[in-house]
């Protein structure tokens, strides 16, 4: 994650952003996704609810290891929106 975190700063303009879906019950909690990106220059602007009908071709994939195709449960999440500090 927070090599991921450390790319937006030399794509986005000043008042740009960067919108991350991430699961928000443990243990995902314990990654403490808005520590991690202020760690990398970027500032918590808004967390909202995630809710799958606003991004109609949305397509959730495991990340890692011989299922990585698959999909999973998407259960609680929150889109956290951040900017530049």
């Amino acid at each position: 994650m927070r090599g991921f975190l450390q790319n937006p700063k030399c794509m986005l303009t000043k008042f740009g952003n960067v919108h991350i879906t991430h699961k928000t019950k443990y243990p995902y909690t314990l990654w403490d996704i808005k520590t991690l990106a202020l760690g990398e220059g970027l500032l918590l602007v808004k967390e909202v609810d995630f809710n799958k009908d606003l991004y109609p071709d949305y397509n959730n994939k495991r990340g890692d290891g011989s299922r990585c195709d698959e999909s999973f449960l998407i259960g609680e999440c929150s889109t956290f929106k951040f900017m530049i500090c």
